[in-house]
């Protein structure tokens, strides 16, 4: 049974209204939260999902300590009882607030809620009331996510960290939102048995975590992940804190490396006689960790893969070219690329060979509603996500 209680060196995420943010808990540990310095102490030992209150650390006002509570206190809707026709006689030359920054500081520190702090804004300010209804509305939203004071602690999984991600910069996992990554995971097939191999060139590890979580603890499933560089990028993989031996079975291998080795250097991973077995295990004392894992990825890519997941920032014709003859019969192929073209070359490809059947190119394009009285439409700023290539190898 998984350990409910929050602990000193665990990834925690902290979620502050629709901000989260990965975080590594560390004894003394302070974290930015926009304007707020957090001391991080009172969480150790606490149980996830619980909500706590950022109140001022005593005798120092730019730090805040959290203090749980059971629930968040009731906020009152702020009455506007005046609203201009336009904005076009409102200039913005910062002097519209009365109030300093030392007095907004010091109304921070005096333990008030955000409504409270917001209304005093609001008293304060020379053009409010000159502003249109729906401006009003959006400074009152603005400044109340700004002062808000409640954080729920969240323990890491898949569809938060891919959620974060794609929130902070798209291109930390080449574009892969949440649908797409649903998509992915189930057109490959992953199952809790079987050899999985995943080319992955930098999705921050988001994609070997959710084939990780797929695969689960003390099963016999096996991921080679493979990348292009010295080291893969596993910050989500390290974020979900999965147990050794589950951890074990992901075998992070540079695809040069990798196949070097089944290539060039057979005799290093293929069973040997029993008389030569002492002296072999000496010399495996011997190597380095890296080659270890390329003659364990080895032995497995000998046995063929139960499914192919290629996500590259490169062109993947050659790379799948590469691995697809690792992938035994009646299994899929899946890649997933932000732009449509290397797919249609990859297409074609796969088009002129025998054994590949059911090929398809998709685009969900996913689009997110702001839902409001008279206001409703697809949000502004939005992306059409990536494309995924999905087909089906048959049985030589």
């Amino acid at each position: 049974m998984e350990d409910s209680t929050i602990k000193v060196g665990d990834f925690i995420i902290v979620q502050r209204q629709g901000y989260t943010k990965l975080h590594k808990l560390k004894a003394h540990g302070t974290l930015s939260l926009g304007s707020f310095n957090v001391e991080m102490d009172n969480v150790a030992g606490e149980k996830y999902s619980e909500t706590f209150q950022m109140k001022n650390f005593p005798g120092n006002k730019r730090l805040f300590t959290l203090e749980r509570v059971d629930e968040i206190a009731s906020t009152t809707s702020i009455n506007i009882e005046k609203s201009g026709i336009d904005n076009r006689n409102i200039t913005d030359d910062g002097q519209s607030q009365n109030l300093t920054t030392e007095e907004i500081a010091e109304l921070k520190s005096q333990q008030l809620n955000s409504n409270n702090i917001v209304e005093k804004l609001i008293t304060n300010s020379k053009t409010f009331n000159s502003k249109t209804e729906y401006s009003q509305e959006k400074y009152i939203k603005k400044k109340e996510k700004k002062y808000f004071e409640y954080v729920q602690i969240r323990k890491p999984t898949i569809r938060l960290l891919a959620s974060m991600f794609y929130r902070q910069d798209p291109t930390k996992t080449l574009g892969i939102r949440i649908d797409d990554l649903s998509q992915i995971l189930a057109y490959s097939n992953v199952q809790s048995q079987g050899t999985h191999l995943l080319y992955d060139s930098g999705t921050s590890g988001l994609m070997p975590a959710a084939i990780m979580n797929l695969i689960g603890r003390d099963t016999s499933a096996h991921l080679i992940h493979i990348h292009p560089g010295n080291e893969c990028q596993k910050t989500a993989l390290v974020a979900m804190q999965f147990p050794q031996e589950q951890l074990e079975r992901c075998i992070n291998v540079n695809i040069y490396s990798v196949l070097r080795c089944y290539y060039q250097n057979k005799t290093s991973y293929s069973e040997e006689p029993e008389r030569k077995k002492a002296k072999l295990d000496e010399e495996v004392a011997k190597k380095p960790a890296w080659q270890k894992d390329n003659e364990r990825a080895c032995r497995l890519l000998e046995m063929g893969v139960d499914s192919l997941i290629v996500t590259a920032k490169e062109h993947p014709l050659s790379i799948v070219d590469e691995l697809v003859r690792f992938l035994k019969g009646g299994r899929s192929l899946v890649v997933f690329n932000l732009s449509r073209e290397p797919l249609q070359d990859l297409y074609n490809h796969l088009k002129e060979k025998i054994d590949f059947v059911y090929i398809k190119i998709a685009c969900n394009f996913m689009r997110n509603y702001q839902v409001l009285p008279d206001r409703t439409h697809p949000e502004v700023n939005m992306t059409a996500g990536g494309y995924i290539l999905t087909a089906f190898k048959l049985v030589s």
